[in-house]
C-alpha cells in the first residue's frame, strides 16, 4: 500500500488534466509541454490514476477521460476537482505522517504538528480556510440536495440554525427544497460568515429575509428561538465532553428545538472510506465517527432522546434528537 494515490489524483486536479482531455485522448508529453509539468514524471502519475481506473492510458504513454476522470472538472455535476486538491493538502498529509501520535495518545496530530488546533490555524491562514470551505460548498452542492430530501422534517421547521454551516450552501439547500421553512440561520466563525455574505448564490435569500446570520463561535453561543438545529459533518469533529457542551447551549437556547445531525453512522458493513474518514478526524481534530449507541448516549446526557436514525440516498444519515423534561 502505497500513499501517492491521492496526492496523484491532487495535482491532476490542479493541473487540470481532465480538462485537457476533454476533447479526446493526448500524449504525456503533450500535456506537460500544455502544463509546464515535467514529462515522464507526468506519464508516471497518469499511469498510477489509470491503475486506479481515473484515467485510462490508450496506447503507451497516450491518456484518455474515464467516467471517473470527468469528476475532476471544474462546474460538472458531482464535481470533485475542489475536494481532490483539499484531500492532498500538505496540511492534511503533515497530519498523517504524525498519526501515530493520535493512536497512543487520542489526542490530534494537527496540534502536534502545528502547535495549535485545525480551526486557529484556518483563522490565521485564510487562504487555507477559503480552500477548506471551498471543498466543503462542493461537498454540499454534490451530497447536499440528495441528503436534504432524504428527511422531509426539515420542511416541518419554521426556523432553523445551521450550526457550523460553513459558506451556506447546506443551509441553502434546505430553504430551496421546503419554501415552508421562514427562516435559516447560518451560524459559523466571525470570517466564514463573512464569506458566506459575499457569495451571490445567497443574495435571493437574504434579499427576502429568509435567510440571517449568528457569527461566533457555538461553544460559546448559538442562535435562539429557532426550531431546529442542523448539523451537517460537524459532530465527528468532537470529543463526548466538547459536543455535549455544544448540545446543552442549544437545549438553553432554545429549549424546545431538536436536532437533526447529518452524519456518517459507524455500524457494521460500511463503506470503507467511512473508516478512512474516521481516521482523518482523529488525526486531524481529535474527533471521531460514533454508533447510533453512543449517539443515543450523549444526547441522553444533553437532555435528549435520539427518536430515529434516518438513511437518506447517501452514505450519510440524520440523526433525529427531541428534547425530553
Amino acid at each position: 500500500m502505497f500513499p501517492t494515490s491521492g496526492q496523484c489524483l491532487g495535482i491532476a486536479a490542479e493541473l487540470r488534466i481532465a480538462d485537457l482531455l476533454a476533447d479526446g485522448p493526448r500524449s504525456a508529453a503533450d500535456l506537460a509541454a500544455e502544463t509546464g509539468a515535467h514529462a515522464h514524471a507526468l506519464q508516471s502519475t497518469l499511469q498510477i490514476l489509470t491503475e486506479d481506473g481515473i484515467f485510462e492510458e490508450v496506447e503507451p504513454g497516450v491518456f484518455a477521460n474515464t467516467s471517473r476522470s470527468e469528476l475532476l472538472r471544474p462546474g460538472v455535476p458531482n464535481s470533485q476537482f475542489v475536494m481532490s486538491q483539499f484531500a492532498a493538502s500538505e496540511w492534511l498529509w503533515n497530519c498523517y505522517a504524525k498519526t501515530g501520535y493520535s493512536v497512543k495518545t487520542g489526542k490530534a496530530a494537527f496540534e502536534e504538528a502545528y502547535g495549535k488546533t485545525l480551526w486557529a490555524y484556518m483563522g490565521q491562514n485564510p487562504d487555507k480556510g477559503r480552500e477548506f470551505n471551498m471543498a466543503m460548498n462542493e461537498f454540499s452542492a454534490t451530497l447536499g440536495p440528495r441528503i436534504v430530501s432524504g428527511y422531509a422534517d426539515f420542511g416541518k421547521a419554521g426556523v432553523v440554525a445551521d450550526l457550523g454551516g460553513g459558506t451556506g450552501t447546506f443551509l441553502a439547500n434546505i430553504l430551496t427544497a421546503y419554501p415552508s421553512v421562514q427562516r435559516g440561520v447560518l451560524a459559523d466563525l466571525p470570517p466564514v460568515i463573512e464569506q458566506a455574505k459575499a457569495r451571490p448564490e445567497l443574495a435571493e435569500l437574504i434579499e427576502k429575509g429568509r435567510l440571517d446570520f449568528h457569527a461566533g463561535d457555538f461553544f460559546e453561543s448559538v442562535p435562539a428561538g429557532v426550531d431546529l438545529y442542523v448539523c451537517k459533518q460537524i459532530t465527528h469533529s468532537w470529543n463526548d465532553e466538547k459536543l455535549l457542551s455544544v448540545l446543552k447551549r442549544c437545549r438553553d437556547a432554545s429549549p424546545t428545538a431538536s436536532i437533526a445531525a447529518a452524519e456518517l453512522v459507524l455500524r457494521p458493513g460500511v463503506q470503507k472510506f467511512v473508516k478512512y474518514f474516521d481516521v482523518m478526524m482523529l488525526v486531524t481534530m481529535a474527533g471521531f465517527l460514533r454508533t447510533e449507541e453512543q449517539y443515543a448516549e450523549v444526547f441522553k446526557q444533553a437532555g435528549y432522546e435520539l427518536r430515529r436514525v434516518v438513511p437518506t440516498e447517501t452514505a450519510f444519515s440524520i440523526i433525529e434528537a427531541v428534547p425530553v423534561d
